[in-house]
C-alpha cells in the first residue's frame, strides 16, 4: 500500500516536471524571439555603397553646365564631388556616432544568456537521520534507516536568463558624454573649415589656369613678332646687311619663344589636371573655363576684421573646444576617486529538477570604490591637469596667431589692391599704344614686326592685369577665411 502511494506520487511529480519543462522551453523561445526583434529594431542603417561613375556618366553630369564652366559652377561641383570634403563629412558622422555611443552609457544594458552543463556523474548528498525505531502495535518494531541519500544536482542541466544593469552614480559617464559632444562640434567646425579651404584651393587653381591662358596669348604674339624679325634679318643677310652670327642670335631667340610657349602649354595641361583632381573628374577629359572680372571692394577697418576673426575663426574655435575637452578629461580623472553605483537585476531559469521553483527574479545594487591601485588615479589626475594647462596655453597662442594672421591678410589685400590699380593703368596705356600702332600699320608707317611687338606688349599688360586681379581675389579670400567667412564672394 505504501509502495503504491510512493509510485503514484513520483508519477505525478514526473508529469508536473514534464509540463514545467515544456513551459520553460516556451518561455525560452519567447525570450529568444523578443531579443531578436530588439536587435533588428536597434540596427542602424548602413552607409550606402557608392558606385563607380563611368566616363559617359561623367560627361552627362557636366552637360548641364554647358560648354564652359564658371567659377561658381566649379565650386558647386567641388562641393558635391571632392574626396577630401567627403572624408570630412564621414569624420563628422563618426564623431556624432561617438557621442551617441557615450550617451548609451546612461541607458540600461540588457543581456540574454544561456548555458548547458553536463557532469561525469550525479552529485548526491547524504543526510544523517539518527531517528529511533518506531513500534507499531501488532507488527512489532520498525527500524528506520540511519541516513538518507538524495540527489543534489542533475547530471545534465541548462540555465537561461535575462540580466539588466543601469548606472545610478557613475560620474565619469557624464563628462565622457560632454567631451564627445564637444568632439562632434569640433568635427563640424573642421568640416566647415575644409569647405572654405576647398573653395580657396579651387579659386587658386582656377585663376592659375586663366593666368596661363592669358600668358599663352602673350607668348603667341611675341613669337609672331620674332618670326617677322627673323625674316627681316634673313633678307638683310642676303644683301650682306648683317653678319651670320646675328641671324643665329635671332634664330636662338625665336627658339626660346617656342620653348616658352611649349612649356606654357605643358603647365596649362598639368594645371587643368590638378583642378580636375580636386573636382574628382576624369583627368583625361578636357574642360574649358570662363574668364572672370574682379573689382576692388571697400575694406572695413582692421579692428572690425580682427573682431570678426575672434568670433568666427574656425581654428580658434576648435582650439577653444579642445581646451574644454581637456577640462572634461580632468573631471573624469577626479571621478576615479569617487564610488560607482550600479543597479542590476534579471530573471533566471534552471532545468535542474532538484529545484522546487526553477524560475526566479533577482535584483542587486553594486558599489565599487578604488582604494589603492598603485597611484594610477593620482598620476592620471596630474596628467589631466597638465593637459588642461597645455590647452590654455595653446588657446592663448592661437589667439595671438589669429590676430597676426588677420593683420597680415588685411595688409596683403591692401598691397594687392595697389598692384591691381597700377596694372590697370599700365594696361590702359598699352591699349592706347596698340590702337595707335594699328593706325600706323594701316597707313604703312610701321611694318608687321613693330605691330606684333606692340600687340605682344599689350597682351603682356593684359596678362599682368589679370594676374593682379587674381592675386587680389586670392588675398581677399585668405582674409575672409581668417575672419570665418566664405572666400568666394558669391559663395555661401
Amino acid at each position: 500500500m505504501l509502495t503504491l502511494y510512493h509510485e503514484k506520487e513520483e508519477l505525478n511529480n514526473f508529469n508536473l516536471r514534464k509540463i514545467s519543462k515544456k513551459e520553460r522551453d516556451m518561455r525560452l523561445k519567447s525570450l529568444i524571439i523578443l531579443f531578436s526583434i530588439l536587435v533588428l529594431g536597434c540596427s542602424n542603417n548602413q552607409v550606402k555603397e557608392e558606385k563607380l561613375v563611368t566616363i559617359q556618366e561623367e560627361r552627362e553630369y557636366l552637360k548641364k553646365y554647358g560648354e564652359t564652366l564658371s567659377l561658381e559652377e566649379i565650386l558647386e561641383i567641388a562641393k558635391e564631388r571632392n574626396l577630401d570634403l567627403r572624408i570630412k563629412g564621414l569624420e563628422r558622422e563618426i564623431a556624432t556616432l561617438d557621442k551617441k555611443i557615450a550617451f548609451g552609457n546612461f541607458l540600461p544594458t540588457i543581456t540574454l544568456g544561456g548555458s548547458y552543463t553536463r557532469l561525469n556523474d550525479e552529485i548526491d548528498i547524504e543526510m544523517d537521520l539518527n531517528m529511533p525505531a518506531i513500534s507499531i502495535p501488532g507488527l512489532g518494531s520498525l527500524s528506520l534507516p540511519s541516513s538518507l541519500q538524495t540527489k543534489l544536482i542533475d547530471k545534465s542541466f541548462y540555465t537561461t536568463g535575462v540580466a539588466a544593469q543601469i548606472p545610478i552614480f557613475v560620474p565619469s559617464t557624464w563628462y565622457l558624454y560632454s567631451a564627445m559632444k564637444k568632439g562632434e562640434n569640433i568635427s563640424q567646425l573642421a568640416e566647415s573649415l575644409a569647405n572654405k579651404m576647398l573653395q580657396l584651393q579651387v579659386m587658386s587653381e582656377y585663376f592659375y589656369i586663366l593666368a596661363l591662358e592669358s600668358e599663352s596669348e602673350t607668348l603667341n604674339n611675341s613669337l609672331k613678332s620674332t618670326l617677322e624679325l627673323e625674316k627681316k634679318v634673313e633678307t638683310s643677310l642676303k644683301v650682306d646687311g648683317v653678319l651670320e652670327w646675328e641671324l643665329q642670335k635671332v634664330q636662338a631667340f625665336v627658339e626660346s619663344q617656342r620653348i616658352a610657349l611649349n612649356k606654357n602649354q605643358r603647365d596649362l595641361r598639368i594645371a587643368k589636371m590638378a583642378l580636375k583632381r580636386t573636382l574628382n573628374l576624369n583627368l583625361q577629359e578636357d574642360i574649358e573655363i570662363e574668364k572672370i572680372e574682379v573689382d576692388e571692394v571697400s575694406l572695413p577697418p582692421l579692428e572690425d576684421c580682427v573682431y570678426k576673426a575672434l568670433n568666427g575663426n574656425e581654428i580658434l574655435q576648435i582650439t577653444e573646444k579642445g581646451k574644454e575637452i581637456s577640462e572634461d578629461l580632468k573631471k573624469i580623472a577626479i571621478t576615479n576617486f569617487l564610488p560607482k553605483i550600479v543597479l542590476g537585476g534579471g530573471y533566471i531559469n534552471n532545468s535542474n529538477q532538484t529545484l522546487v521553483d526553477p524560475d526566479f527574479l533577482y535584483g542587486n545594487v553594486t558599489g565599487v570604490i578604488s582604494i589603492f591601485n598603485g597611484f594610477k588615479n593620482i598620476n592620471e589626475y596630474k596628467k589631466a591637469v597638465r593637459r588642461e594647462k597645455i590647452g590654455e596655453l595653446t588657446l592663448e597662442k592661437q589667439f595671438m596667431t589669429t590676430v597676426l594672421e588677420v593683420t597680415k591678410a588685411y595688409e596683403n589685400v591692401k598691397t594687392s589692391g595697389e598692384l591691381l590699380r597700377m596694372a590697370k593703368l599700365n594696361y590702359e596705356a598699352e591699349k592706347g599704344k596698340l590702337n595707335q600702332r594699328k593706325v600706323e600699320r594701316k597707313v604703312e608707317m610701321i611694318g608687321d614686326e613693330e605691330y606684333y611687338q606692340a600687340l605682344a606688349e599689350y597682351n603682356e599688360a593684359l596678362s599682368l592685369k589679370e594676374k593682379a586681379q587674381y592675386q587680389y581675389e586670392m588675398a581677399l579670400g585668405a582674409l575672409s577665411i581668417a575672419m570665418g567667412e566664405s572666400p568666394f564672394r558669391g559663395g555661401n
